[in-house]
């Protein structure tokens, strides 16, 4: 073959080989321009765009009303370029300026503003005229962006149910956690072109992302329900409520629920804190106890222990029961709180003196099986789904293990540990017709345009009870509350339903002497429910008709005023007394008790006397030294008055006085000092 072939063919297989080239070239830059231009692009501009974050006005937090509780307020953020101020050479002095304004170390700014990175915050919420001071100085590398401040207007109150913000605004405790996605929006950018050196190019064009602000959530509180709450619970507190003689409770909760929906209309809990300086707050402070706390309940629960036993016909209202004093069960003896017991009684008596061998003989009828098929059904042992984070799901006595004698001492409230809201849920669905609804605390998410994003249906969790054992139930609370031992919630005018409780505390596995959990739940209109209200007050040496009934007797009456329920010409009497053993005879005549603290025993003897007061004494001296009630007291006309004489008069013993009360006081004595199942495992 000729030189000059292979020659022509050398050049033919370069020339072909350089097409080839050629032609994966065209379609290599055809990928990259038509399927990752978009991304390349992206990272064009983000090399040299720079941003400097825009944060968004975090959402309202509303009461049910439209009443704000929590809103954001402007402010400014400082930042800085590093690579702006490293290029001016003037960190030091800038460093100088800006930590006479900030009131931040010299040492700290400058660090920041040298560091190698993109954009650096010198502080967040700093004032308006701060910020405008740093713009007029032009420090080269140094801005402002608009911030947001967290601000809650209404101080302390529902503290525990809206929780707070950082500083970032993101969402750390209550309602601002839950609904955090929610309430936070959407940033905004300020975007700055920059060359290599990282300098911002002359004449280059700014953009301004607009941030979305956050949606408001929409409350199912009442401001103002709540804020009677919280009154009492000062009152509580400073030791000014009703038969309080000055002494505080470690902590108390009242929740207001309506209970056809499930909506809560107050949730408050004492010890509080304000949330524009949750930092200052003691941890427990802002601990939600109505949720997040177990305790054993008391004579509360035995409504729930009286709706099974109704719904499983294990009783009749009518039928009789007689109390000899105790209940004898594998050889140990549950006494009743009043010595020497009831008698002969109804079941509907035994509701109304609230006695501790009557409930323990439905628990008995019902017995192991049934009884924990109805502490599942009203929810006890779980959670009820209620929107705060933390929430306890209480501890159930393990059923393998429990006997016969657990079962007599759940069925009044003592050996299982619930909390305020499981209660509240659980008696709820008593007083709506027998549903057990989900409680709800966030009525609906509405958007920066006013429209309701989200609504919130009440949610029904299952049926409990039928809707003929809830009403014979409202009508024996009914008649607990006005001819029985929750007559210290009695509102002239009002039908009330109610049931005291008085638990002793546990600790280290035993009960301790002398100090209770009061606690006292009631609705209203009995016949027709609009509140189901519950008080718990943990740590005081008196009982739950004495401490909790008028808390929340104050609370109902000023809610159902506040919501337009008008008083009940009929009331307190049962329209067309269904059945015998429901007629209620009104309450003697109220009266005040005068004080006789001070007085020599014959005089203060007599004064009671001619008020109409019956008169005991304690102690030996001739002057009193004290009295039950106190002085200004209103009490039924007739009642008696315990005093207390000498200077070695023995410290008041509630017993004498308040024994017509509720209550499991001695049934709980002769129980102390064994360990509580309640230690049993969870939900067993």
């Amino acid at each position: 073959m000729s030189p000059l072939v292979v020659m022509r063919k050398r050049i033919a297989f370069l020339f072909f080989c350089v097409c080839a080239f050629l032609v994966v070239l065209i379609i290599r830059l055809g990928f990259v321009q038509l399927s990752q231009g978009a991304d390349l692009r992206k990272k064009a501009d983000d090399s040299h765009y720079r941003g400097v974050p825009v944060a968004p006005k975090r959402g309202n937090i509303e009461d049910r009303n439209g009443n704000v509780l929590a809103m954001s307020i402007s402010t400014e953020t400082v930042y800085a370029i590093p690579a702006e101020v490293r290029q001016a050479g003037k960190a030091k002095e800038t460093a100088l300026t800006l930590s006479k304004l900030l009131g931040k170390s010299e040492a700290d700014i400058e660090a920041r503003i040298t560091k190698r990175s993109a954009l650096e915050y010198i502080q967040k919420q700093v004032k308006p005229e701060v910020a405008a001071q740093i713009r007029a100085l032009a420090l080269p590398g140094i801005g402002t962006t608009e911030d947001s401040q967290r601000y809650y207007p209404q101080g302390t109150l529902a503290c525990h149910i809206i929780g707070f913000a950082g500083i970032d605004n993101q969402g750390l405790e209550g309602i601002e956690l839950t609904r955090d996605s929610e309430l936070k929006g959407v940033p905004g950018s300020i975007l700055q072109e920059f060359g290599a050196n990282g300098i911002p190019l002359p004449q280059a064009e700014h953009q301004y992302l607009a941030p979305k602000q956050g949606n408001t959530v929409r409350l199912t509180i009442d401001a103002n329900i709540q804020a009677f709450a919280e009154r009492e619970l000062k009152k509580l507190m400073a030791g000014q409520g009703t038969n309080m003689n000055g002494q505080s409770p470690k902590s108390a909760s009242i929740l207001v629920m309506d209970p056809n929906t499930g909506e809560m209309l107050a949730l408050a809990s004492t010890p509080g804190f304000d949330p524009n300086h949750y930092q200052d707050a003691d941890p427990s402070a802002r601990r939600n106890i109505a949720v997040q706390n177990g305790y054993e309940p008391g004579s509360t629960f035995k409504i729930i222990t009286l709706a099974a036993a109704l719904q499983e016909k294990k009783i009749k209202p009518t039928e009789h029961f007689f109390d000899k004093g105790a209940y004898t069960v594998l050889g140990k003896n549950v006494r009743c709180w009043k010595a020497g017991g009831h008698g002969d009684q109804t079941f509907v008596q035994v509701a109304e003196n609230s006695c501790n061998p009557g409930f323990i003989e439905m628990g008995q009828r019902l017995g192991m099986d049934t009884f924990y098929k109805y502490l599942r059904e009203f929810g006890f042992g779980q959670k009820t789904g209620i929107e705060m984070s933390g929430e306890a799901r209480g501890i159930l006595a393990n059923k393998k293990k429990a006997t016969a004698l657990d079962l007599a001492t759940m069925s009044i409230g003592q050996t299982n540990n619930v909390t305020p809201i499981q209660l509240l849920t659980g008696v709820s669905a008593v007083a709506n017709g027998g549903t057990l609804l989900k409680p709800q605390l966030v009525k609906e998410i509405v958007g920066p345009s006013g429209r309701v994003v989200t609504p919130f249906e009440k949610e029904e969790v299952r049926r409990v009870i039928s809707e003929d054992t809830s009403k014979l139930e409202r009508e024996i609370l009914e008649s607990v509350v006005t001819n029985g031992t929750g007559r210290r919630s009695f509102l002239p005018g009002y039908r009330v339903a109610g049931k005291t409780g008085t638990a002793q505390k546990v600790v280290n596995g035993s009960y301790i002497q002398g100090e209770y959990i009061a606690s006292f739940v009631a609705f209203a209109p009995a016949d027709k429910p609009r509140l189901a209200i519950l008080a718990v007050i943990d740590g005081v040496p008196f009982f739950g008709g004495a401490v909790a009934a008028p808390v929340v007797q104050s609370v109902m009456l000023d809610s159902l005023k506040y919501l337009g329920v008008k008083p009940d010409p009929q009331a307190p009497l049962v329209p067309g007394k269904p059945m015998p053993g429901l007629e209620f005879p009104p309450l003697k005549k109220a009266a005040t008790v005068p004080s006789v603290l001070g007085m020599p025993v014959a005089e203060a003897e007599k004064t009671l006397s001619e008020a109409g007061f019956k008169v005991q004494t304690d102690g030996q001296g001739e002057t009193v030294l004290d009295q039950i009630p106190h002085g200004d007291t209103q009490v039924e006309e007739g009642s008696n008055v315990l005093l207390y004489l000498g200077k070695d008069a023995a410290a008041p013993t509630l017993a004498h006085w308040w024994e017509d009360d509720d209550e499991d006081i001695e049934a709980i004595n002769s129980l102390a000092g064994r360990v509580p199942i309640s230690a049993s495992p969870l939900g067993q």
